[in-house]
């Protein structure tokens, strides 16, 4: 909440206490979080959520308090039934997927693969699209879910690939596109027949159905995929209902580090001086 003004933490408690994400709910609005009271026991803080409207224009910021809510209600209250029965009726359903970082609640075996983004698993169901709980995964095996999501999620071909200028290729698909990030090595020989870029790839996940991507073979036509994948994941996430990440990520074996924003300098600062070596 210290990202706003004091006027503005108190516009944000009004739009929360008449969010229609609430209906059909008794809550309470405390000064940095959201109580959930009936008919389910919540705490929703306002702490991810104050850094997302610091960046929203005024005028959005209904639209954007109530996406916020509605999604968080829904990762921890989303019908899991099917999730008690037996696990091989389970597995072929189960995705290893990519959530934001500033989502209210994670469950403990999941971790961040890079500060804006964290490793979850999923239950896809034809309706809806639910995060495994801790009981989920300790009833089911934590290695048997990962193994079948990450099989899952190489099933996941893009429907459309289009390769600009630069060799920028933006695959859009499924709500699990965004999450082939985790499968870099697979993706690149899907896409160019080349599953061990020698000096990374220059990665972009904007929203759940979006993957941008650049290997990184020259400093000249790098530097000019940086700029040009940041603005398309930006446009991305902005239209998004579901975004991930406006960030450049710099995939390599074991790290995704981010290039752009504020949690990118460390990184730029690598890439920057292997781009002037390939130049």
């Amino acid at each position: 909440m210290h990202l706003l003004t004091s006027e503005q933490q108190d516009r944000l408690r009004r739009l929360a206490r008449r969010s229609p994400a609430f209906i059909g709910m008794k809550i309470q609005v405390h000064d940095d979080h959201v109580e959930v009271l009936e008919p389910h026991e919540l705490e929703l803080g306002f702490e991810s959520l104050s850094a997302r409207l610091r960046d929203t224009p005024p005028d959005d910021w209904a639209d954007a308090v109530d996406d916020h809510f509605r999604r968080a209600i829904e990762m921890v209250t989303s019908d899991t039934t099917e999730l008690d029965g037996p696990t091989e009726d389970i597995l072929d359903h189960v995705y290893q997927r990519l959530m934001p970082s500033d989502m209210e609640f994670f469950p403990d075996y999941t971790f961040p693969v890079a500060p804006d983004l964290v490793w979850t698993l999923a239950f896809d169901r034809p309706d809806t699209i639910s995060i495994l709980n801790d009981a989920h995964v300790q009833r089911h095996g934590f290695e048997r879910l990962s193994e079948a999501g990450l099989t899952n999620l190489c099933r996941e071909v893009p429907e459309q690939v289009a390769v600009g200028e630069g060799d920028i290729n933006v695959l859009e698909g499924s709500d699990y596109v965004g999450s082939l990030v985790l499968v870099m090595p697979w993706l690149t020989e899907l896409i160019c027949a080349e599953p061990e870029p020698p000096y990374g790839v220059l990665v972009g996940a904007p929203s759940r159905n979006v993957t941008i991507f650049h290997m990184i073979r020259g400093g000249v036509e790098s530097r000019y995929a940086i700029g040009e994948i940041g603005r398309i994941a930006a446009e991305c996430a902005d239209d998004a209902s579901h975004p991930l990440s406006r960030a450049v990520h710099w995939w390599r074996p074991g790290r995704l580090d981010p290039v752009t924003g504020a949690n990118g300098v460390e990184a730029a600062a690598e890439l920057d001086a292997l781009l002037r070596e390939l130049s």
